[in-house]
């Protein structure tokens, strides 16, 4: 018994070691920067100084009267909402279509998942450059006002615009996943929906679905949680612009610290971020997995 015990005690001690390396490059990369971000948004830090000056709660005060920050803000809350929705419904669509036998099903895969791979800063650039030329162009052919006036700069479709293109980007990713789902639904279900002449749209959403949902809760929640703490994207695409009408609220806490040198408030912009992404997310899985348990019985 007791070399049993000593020889577990020396696994437990070579896991650990095993596992200190990214433990050590967690709390340095990770845990350090959020308690520090903490410590800094209850100060006026400009960002720059080696001191700063402590002033509590008083950069959450001001954030609840600020008005510049409530436009950023609800951009934040539709681009997230708009993409959530929209991007699960496509890569679906795409999953669907991708998982039947063809001949060009994995060179399809591949050039949808393409774009996943692209740095999003290199995204926003190649889009900002389409929509003013080419897209612009084929609206003036076409005879399309909104196209021929470049949909980055009207403030009626430049958030939209960029849902759009983020959804280029990572439909990709959530399809793969969609498709591994559907990959795992056990073989002797499909057959005997097929004997029983359950197919088409009938198949999908009272087999498939029910199947599947534990990706769709994955997607969802991940797609949610991204589009809330979206920057490099709207910083290269649009930078915010016209005016406000596409800046979000990682943005502004950008700006806030490192152009107009308030990292104290900027900080604390970050901590309300934190909040309302774990909030939001946490609530989100808890109905999607209720859901779950709803489609299983």
């Amino acid at each position: 018994m007791a070399q049993s015990g000593s020889r577990s005690d020396k696994v437990a001690i070579q896991f650990f070691l095993l596992l200190l390396p990214a433990l050590l490059f967690y709390c340095v990369f990770m845990v350090y920067p959020v308690i520090g971000g903490i410590g800094y948004s209850l100060t006026s830090w400009d960002g720059i100084s080696r001191q700063a000056q402590w002033v509590g709660l008083k950069n959450y005060r001001a954030f609840f009267s600020d008005i510049i920050v409530m436009r950023p803000l609800i951009n934040t809350f539709i681009y997230a909402f708009v993409l959530t929705i929209a991007q699960n419904i496509a890569s679906l669509f795409m999953a669907v279509a991708l998982n039947r036998k063809m001949r060009s099903r994995g060179l399809l895969r591949t050039l949808w998942f393409v774009p996943v791979v692209l740095s999003p800063l290199v995204v926003g650039y190649i889009w900002r450059y389409l929509f003013i030329v080419p897209i612009e162009a084929l609206g003036e052919f076409l005879g399309i006002e909104a196209m021929a006036n470049n949909l980055l700069g009207n403030h009626k479709t430049v958030l939209m615009s960029a849902v759009f293109v983020n959804i280029w980007r990572m439909a990709g990713y959530t399809m793969i996943i969609y498709i591994a789902a559907f990959q795992n639904i056990p073989v002797e279900i499909v057959e005997a929906s097929r004997m029983d002449g359950v197919t088409g749209f009938r198949k999908f959403f009272f087999i498939d679905f029910p199947l599947i949902a534990p990706a769709f809760t994955i997607n969802m929640v991940l797609t949610l949680e991204r589009g809330l703490k979206e920057f490099d994207l709207i910083f290269s695409l649009t930078y915010g612009g016209p005016g406000n009408a596409s800046e979000l609220i990682s943005l502004t806490i950008y700006r806030e610290s490192f152009v107009n040198f308030r990292a104290g408030y900027g900080s604390a912009l970050g901590v309300i971020l934190f909040v309302i992404i774990s909030v939001l997310t946490l609530l989100q899985l808890k109905f999607l997995r209720r859901n779950e348990d709803v489609l299983a019985g």
